[in-house]
């Protein structure tokens, strides 16, 4: 696989060259990475997350910053165990960030008036009601490009392969959208979320 890698790298220099790249953060490069790994890595950053959403950002937010480390990577290494290794280095990282950030939650809280999910109560039911037309309204509010695959995933539980085939597209680019409208509804809620805090 090392040599596949180093033959691909050979082989993008020109467009890369050309556009005063080096190679390895070439978008071309870059896809091309995106294409032959994606699987491998989803399936590392399977193994840390119980939800399969979850895993999916992992892996999505491993080659966003892919092109910062790539240029770091030992030669002698294999591709994949390094990409691997990123992988779940970076998968180990974000669960501790949630852990810290469930932590500093809790840390200030009466835990005494933590409400009990088990059986919603009738105010928590119109909460969550609420929340949910918040998030449609929000939903509404993006950028078609991002509104359609969020739509087509969540409300219509379509999978990313049908999402791709029903808009003509390739599924690595489904992913970067899915992933990348989930970060913009993200942020279009904070600001709603902290005025009611």
């Amino acid at each position: 696989m090392a040599t596949r890698t180093t033959v691909m790298f050979m082989e993008e220099t020109t467009p890369c060259v050309a556009l005063n790249q080096p190679p390895q953060t070439c978008p071309e490069v870059l896809s091309t990475i995106y294409a032959d790994h994606y699987p491998h890595v989803l399936r590392v950053c399977r193994r840390f997350f119980r939800q399969p959403e979850d895993a999916e950002d992992a892996a999505a937010e491993v080659f966003l910053k892919l092109h910062r480390v790539l240029e770091t990577r030992d030669e002698a290494v294999p591709f994949r165990p390094w990409v691997s290794q990123v992988a779940g280095r970076h998968c180990i990282d974000k669960l501790r960030r949630g852990k810290r950030e469930k932590g500093s939650r809790v840390d200030g809280a009466d835990l005494s008036e933590v409400p009990d999910d088990s059986t919603p109560s009738p105010l928590s039911q119109v909460l969550r009601r609420e929340e949910r037309l918040e998030v449609r309204e929000q939903l509404t509010r993006l950028p078609k490009k991002y509104k359609v695959p969020l739509v087509l995933r969540y409300y219509k539980q379509m999978s990313y392969s049908e999402i791709a085939r029903a808009l003509k597209s390739r599924l690595p680019a489904v992913r970067m959208m899915i992933f990348h409208a989930k970060e913009q509804l993200r942020q279009n809620l904070r600001p709603e979320q902290s005025a009611k805090n």
